[in-house]
């Protein structure tokens, strides 16, 4: 009976210790935001972290998750903006972003896990 209770416990600890949890995934609030008509930046994801705003833009795998949420993007004076909550990872790329005046920034890339809008 012991054995069973021992061997009950420790499949419990060790069940319980192993986790999806993934350290460089990333819960936050975000704008999705596309100002590229007043010579701003394409579609990308502002984040605001402590001291600054960080810009970010979807990975090719992430595109279709977000495409399935730009209509329902406010414009306010050819600003598009969508309020989200989502999970992400960093891939440590980088990808170019078209903005006004011809220039091409290159925003850190991300794969979204989840996302949905805020209201």
């Amino acid at each position: 009976m012991k054995t069973i209770i021992i061997t009950l416990f420790l499949g419990t600890l060790i069940t319980a210790c192993q986790s999806d949890v993934n350290p460089n995934r990333v819960l936050t609030k975000a704008k999705l935001v596309n100002a590229l008509a007043v010579d701003g930046c394409g579609w990308h994801f502002e984040v605001n972290l402590t001291d600054e705003i960080g810009s970010y833009v979807t990975s090719d795998a992430s595109n279709e998750k977000v495409n399935a949420l730009i209509s329902q993007a406010r414009n306010q004076y050819g600003i598009y903006v969508l309020e989200v909550e989502m999970s992400f990872e960093l891939t440590g790329k980088k990808k170019k972003v078209m903005c006004g005046w011809g220039k091409t920034p290159e925003f850190d890339e991300i794969n979204i896990q989840e996302i949905r809008v805020l209201r």
